[in-house]
């Protein structure tokens, strides 16, 4: 479960999410919505502790994390993906993985089946693949590092559409077996359909959070925080 408490997070002291609480429990399967700029990516730096926060705590299965610590966030079972892709390009793709995984933890998917890159290149240099191949493995990191949080920024960025969907019923599937799952992106197709939650944001604030079922009935209560 993540739980943040009057989390208050920005830059040079400025925030740009001002005083957020949040509560996501475990198992579940939450899509982040909103137009750029409007405070998501900073929310996940914070609560990874890749951004020293303002104010406010952060709890991962109610347990307060040090802020700005993101090395002690990872030993508690989170594992965050930026916009960037988080590989290391120096290093194969099979040692990326290796490096990744977490001791104990085995991820109820198949990777190898989701990802194509993780066999067909498994001796290239991360820093030589495409855009797309980068983040099938940053993507696969993430699910070996995350045993119980998982947070992902614009998690569909360059994949095909058939790895987005193999994607996505990985995640659903990761949720069902009681990890936390929260998902970034800028459009709500196909990520809606998969998740069980849906929250918008803008100007730093959630503006926006109900079922999936309710969203997928009316998606017209999306558009004025998509990017049109």
């Amino acid at each position: 479960m993540i739980r943040t408490e009057a989390l208050s997070a920005g830059y040079d002291g400025v925030p740009v999410v001002p005083g957020l609480d949040l509560e996501i429990p475990t198992g579940q399967l939450v899509a982040l919505l909103g137009k750029n700029g409007m405070g998501k990516t900073t929310l996940l730096r914070t609560i990874a502790g890749g951004l020293p926060r303002l104010g406010g705590e952060v709890l991962i299965d109610g347990i307060a994390q040090r802020p700005g610590r993101a090395d002690l966030t990872a030993r508690a079972g989170l594992s965050f993906l930026p916009d960037d892709r988080g590989v290391f390009p120096r290093l194969t793709v099979e040692e990326n993985l290796r490096l990744a995984r977490r001791r104990g933890w085995e991820p109820p998917v198949d990777l190898a089946a989701i990802f194509p890159v993780i066999t067909e290149r498994s001796s290239v240099a991360a820093g030589d693949l495409s855009g797309g191949q980068k983040q099938q493995v940053g993507l696969a990191r993430a699910i070996l590092a995350g045993e119980r949080v998982i947070l992902v920024d614009e998690f569909s960025q360059g994949l095909q559409p058939s790895i987005v969907h193999g994607v996505l019923e990985a995640f659903r599937v990761l949720a069902d077996s009681g990890v936390t799952v929260l998902l970034v992106d800028q459009s709500p197709d196909p990520l809606v359909d998969y998740a069980d939650r849906v929250l918008a944001m803008a100007k730093g604030r959630l503006e926006l959070d109900l079922p999936a079922a309710e969203v997928r009935a009316d998606v017209d209560r999306l558009l004025s925080f998509l990017v049109v």
